[in-house]
């Protein structure tokens, strides 16, 4: 119910050439359709068809409406763990219940909740295996330029690290940058790097250090002194 009082309804809205798309909740078609557009069309009206979806209509107060009740009304998604089409014809043939779907259209959808468990679980393991990266990393840098100050802020100068691999199997390390400052820094932080999927390289990948090329000279100076009055 809308605060006017006046009930919402679902509508089916998607874009013409490739059919993505979604429930829109609105009090009126017009609204509806202007929504879908928005969010599956670059905002144009041409090209976005809006029909009524009367059996979404009990979802209009939440607004979330479970995968598994679109699939049984023609709609269809792909699972998040596996990549696999699903839909009512997918899932007969992999002998998989509509009911088992875990997902809703706004969330990461699964075929099922083996899946689902399945990513939890490898999302907790890629998640360790950064920090590690990052710890390990970190650790390189303070033992390397033991006066460096690590950054944690602002977002996009904290540490990072991406990692591939798979559940049960090993997690390789694909990038990993910690930035920091030091004393002398005019133009911007200093990183250490290691970027084994970037870039042309030759033999095996190793972690470099690297600056603003207008804090080259300072940089030197700073990771010499440092060398220097290393025990």
């Amino acid at each position: 119910m809308s605060k006017s009082g006046k009930r919402m309804k679902a509508y089916a809205v998607q874009e013409d050439c490739e059919g993505t798309g979604g429930i829109v909740f609105a009090k009126h078609a017009i609204v509806a359709r202007r929504e879908g557009a928005n969010e599956y069309n670059g905002g144009e009206f041409h090209g976005v068809t809006c029909r009524r979806a009367k059996w979404a209509d009990e979802f209009a107060e939440t607004g979330i409406v479970p995968a598994s009740v679109m699939i049984a009304n023609g709609w269809w998604f792909e699972c998040s763990y596996c990549g696999q089409k699903i839909d009512e014809d997918s899932l007969y043939d992999r002998r998989l219940p509509i009911s088992g779907v875990v997902g809703s259209q706004h969330s990461l959808i699964f075929c099922c909740k083996s899946h689902a468990l399945k990513h939890r679980l490898e999302d907790a393991q890629r998640k360790r295996a950064e920090a590690e990266g990052i710890k390990l990393f970190s650790e390189m840098v303070l033992k390397r330029l033991p006066d460096a100050k690590l950054l944690v802020e602002p977002q996009n100068l904290r540490p990072h690290a991406y990692v591939r691999g798979h559940l049960g199997g090993p997690w390789v390390y694909s990038q990993i940058i910690i930035s920091f400052t030091f004393p002398g820094m005019k133009i911007g932080p200093a990183s250490l790097r290691y970027e084994a999927d970037y870039g042309v390289r030759i033999g095996p990948c190793r972690p470099t250090f690297s600056c603003c090329n207008g804090d080259r000279e300072a940089f030197e100076a700073f990771a010499e002194a440092q060398k220097m009055a290393a025990p």
